[in-house]
């Protein structure tokens, strides 16, 4: 299990640890808040729904069981999480990373990062990799200031993304 205590000038403590099945719903109702804009694009008449907000429980369980989910807590509330699945040996997908709109800005996401490269490491990887959003200047600044690098892009899912790669 892995614990991580964050604390504020106001002394607010989170907790970070692996997922359990018995996070699975608060997992889908986090997605649901965190995606519900990440699909907007510059053209205001196209319509993008993020493959996160399709996802089920049977979907999120499956990650639990067959991947590396991280979660941040307040107190029992999950505020964050992430998923990391090896798609080839020693190289990882960050995949479903998430800030609950309310704590954004407050360096929630770069510590459960921070997290997930320790269990990258215990895995030995050597490269995580992840596609974003081209189109939202927050994103970008956020993966350019965590050490991803944009290495190609495509309109796949509707909106210009991005595949960003971190060297570990």
């Amino acid at each position: 299990m892995i614990n991580l205590l964050v604390e504020f000038s106001s002394k607010i403590e989170y907790t970070c640890r692996l997922a359990s099945q018995k996070d699975a719903e608060g997992i889908n109702e986090l997605m649901k808040k965190a995606f519900a804009d990440y699909g907007k694009t510059k053209n205001k008449n196209q319509k993008v729904v993020n493959s996160a907000l399709k996802e089920s429980l049977e979907d999120i369980s499956e990650d639990i069981e067959k991947n590396i989910v991280l979660i941040m807590l307040d107190n029992d509330k999950i505020i964050a999480s992430l998923r990391l699945e090896e798609v080839v040996e020693h190289r990882y997908l960050l995949k479903r990373f998430a800030v609950a709109p309310d704590y954004q800005n407050h360096g929630l996401g770069s510590k459960l990062f921070k997290k997930a490269l320790e269990k990258l490491n215990e895995k030995n990887a050597q490269f995580v990799q992840l596609y974003s959003s081209l189109e939202n200047k927050k994103l970008i600044n956020f993966y350019q200031g965590l050490g991803f690098n944009c290495v190609a892009t495509d309109h796949k899912k509707g909106y210009e993304r991005g595949l960003w790669v971190k060297k570990l």
